[in-house]
C-alpha cells in the first residue's frame, strides 16, 4: 500500500476510534489455555497436516502446531482450532515470497 493510503487510513481510524486490526485487515488471535485458538481476519487455509495447520492472513501466514488439532468451525473470516496447541507462529511475507 502506498504511504499516502496508509496515512489516510490511520487518520480515519484515529478520528473514528476504529481498532487497527479492523482498519488494516490484520489477524486477531485469542488463545485460550492450550486447547483452543480463535482466529479472525484470516484469508483461508494453506495446508492441514497431522500436527500442523497453516492459515493465510494479510501479508503472511500463521502456523499452528500441536497434537490432535481439529478445525472446530470456519466461516467467512473466522476460524476456531482445538486440540493440544503447542505453538502459534505468525510469519510475515518477505518481499516476493508466497505463503
Amino acid at each position: 500500500m502506498s504511504n499516502w493510503f496508509m496515512r489516510t487510513k490511520q487518520w480515519i481510524g484515529t478520528t473514528l476510534q476504529l481498532p487497527e486490526d479492523l482498519l488494516f485487515d490484520l489477524p486477531r488471535m485469542t488463545w485460550i489455555g492450550s486447547f483452543l485458538l480463535h482466529i479472525e481476519n484470516h484469508k483461508g487455509l494453506i495446508r492441514v497436516e497431522k500436527g500442523c495447520i497453516w492459515i493465510k492472513v494479510f501479508e503472511g501466514h500463521i502456523e499452528v502446531n500441536g497434537k490432535a488439532l481439529q478445525i472446530q468451525s470456519m466461516v467467512a473470516d473466522e476460524m476456531v482450532i482445538q486440540g493440544e496447541i503447542d505453538q502459534v507462529e505468525y510469519k510475515r511475507q518477505q518481499g516476493g515470497e508466497k505463503a
